[in-house]
């Protein structure tokens, strides 16, 4: 379509289904309409727009419900993740909470946070003692997906820091959806090697080199984050 807006209600009227059932993925805001009567060019916007299955829309409304009881206003929404969790040929799908002053939902490093996934998964009946099952995953203003990021933008720092010096790195522990993040990011570089030791609560990421040391400025540990 030549806008978001546009694209979007096209698909809608494919699929037949509301804006409220649907997740929309924005591949491109394109640019400039097109001339009439000519076919869409490359600055066209492109989405991608999915049904939002049985089990996220419940999770959805039970969240909503358990925040409107905490009398807390705000919105809940759905996006897709930005990659597949192991075993998954699609990224999952985010319960993703908007409004002001949510910093109380989110918590000390994401704490409060990850105790309401809990919660909602154990309201949902998916929260099976070995942690496994289908469990939704929640972001309160994208406190996540930025989380995320930095996390990744450790892991290539510290690479980089292990390949010049050719000694290993552990990282302080970390929750298990940040030490995914980190063996995804750096699981495609020839150069280092990872692995998780230690049991929970105290389960770190240790990164290895897998050859000699490149040289380079001298690696030092990042303050706060890791050991020797």
């Amino acid at each position: 379509g030549a806008t978001v807006d546009e694209a979007t209600e096209q698909a809608l009227a494919q699929l037949g289904a509301e804006r409220d059932e649907v997740v929309v993925e924005i591949l491109s805001r394109g640019g400039a309409r097109p001339v009439p009567g000519e076919f869409l060019s490359s600055t066209a916007a492109k989405v991608r727009v999915s049904r939002i299955d049985e089990h996220t829309a419940r999770g959805r409304e039970l969240l909503a419900a358990l925040l409107d009881q905490m009398e807390i206003p705000a919105r809940v929404s759905v996006r897709r993740g930005t990659s597949p969790r192991a075993g998954e040929a699609e990224a999952p799908m985010i319960l993703e909470v908007s409004g002001d002053d949510l910093g109380l939902l989110i918590g000390w490093r994401g704490e409060t946070l990850r105790a309401l996934q809990t919660t909602l998964n154990l309201m949902m009946g998916d929260e099976q003692a070995d942690g496994q099952g289908r469990r939704l995953i929640l972001d309160v203003e994208r406190y996540r997906a930025r989380r995320e990021d930095q996390v990744r933008e450790l892991a290539q720092r510290l690479a980089d820091r292990v390949k010049a010096s050719g000694e290993r790195y552990t990282l302080d522990p970390m929750h298990a959806y940040e030490r995914r993040i980190i063996h995804l990011t750096l699981q495609d570089d020839p150069g280092v090697r990872t692995e998780s030791s230690g049991h929970e609560p105290a389960r770190r990421v240790v990164i290895h080199p897998t050859g000699p040391a490149q040289g380079g400025l001298p690696a030092r540990p990042e303050q706060g984050r890791g050991r020797w």
